[in-house]
């Protein structure tokens, strides 16, 4: 135990193990989402615009915008209908999770209303990300999962190369490994062994910025 390469190499192997049992949960969820949409009747039509992928960071679920189905209306955090449907569904999903939630809000390029002094896609897309937060916690999703809330306005476009497409309006819901999650927040929780076989320890209440 005092020997320091000892101690890493147990510490390797813990997180070695933290993260294959993340990637497991992850894309067990990833599954269970992809379920939930196609077997809603009401929401497997608007299976194309929601996207899945497993990424180094974590499961990362995205809900792009449709030039005939748009998820809010113009210039607003008004969340359509279908979309708060769509949310809710995601929200349930994620009642169980231990993992942290990033949530990103994002627009076109297109810049909005007449100057960029006022109201520009920096409030637009924070205040769709926080219309996004409050639909997926009236879902049972633990607001305390949330880590970040965050508008992003066009500064990370979907399609470069179409900057005013319409599915660079989207909104990126992130359910972080853990490794990601520290990155983010910092690592000053106690570090707890792994035992293998056992459920990973819950991830302890960071502070929201």
């Amino acid at each position: 135990p005092n020997d320091p390469i000892a101690r890493k190499a147990a510490s390797d192997a813990a997180r070695a193990e933290l993260a294959k049992q993340d990637a497991r949960k992850l894309i067990a969820l990833s599954e269970k989402i992809s379920a939930v949409i196609s077997n809603n009747v009401k929401l497997a039509e608007f299976k194309a615009q929601i996207r899945l992928e497993i990424t180094p960071d974590g499961l990362q679920i995205q809900i792009v915008d449709d030039q005939s189905r748009p998820m809010f209306d113009v210039g607003s955090a008004l969340v359509k209908v279908y979309m708060r449907e769509i949310l809710r569904e995601i929200g349930s999903a994620l009642n169980g999770v231990e993992n942290k939630i990033s949530l990103d809000g994002h627009t076109d390029r297109s810049p909005y209303g007449s100057g960029e002094r006022g109201y520009s896609n920096w409030e637009l897309s924070s205040d769709r990300a926080n219309a996004s937060r409050r639909e997926l916690v009236a879902a049972g999703m633990p607001d305390d999962k949330l880590a970040r809330v965050t508008g992003m306005a066009s500064s990370s476009l979907l399609e470069p190369d179409k900057p005013f497409s319409a599915v660079n309006r989207r909104i990126s819901i992130l359910v972080m490994t853990r490794e990601a999650e520290e990155r983010l927040l910092g690592s000053n929780r106690t570090p707890v062994p792994i035992d293998p076989g056992t459920a990973p320890p819950a991830a302890s209440t960071a502070q929201k910025p």
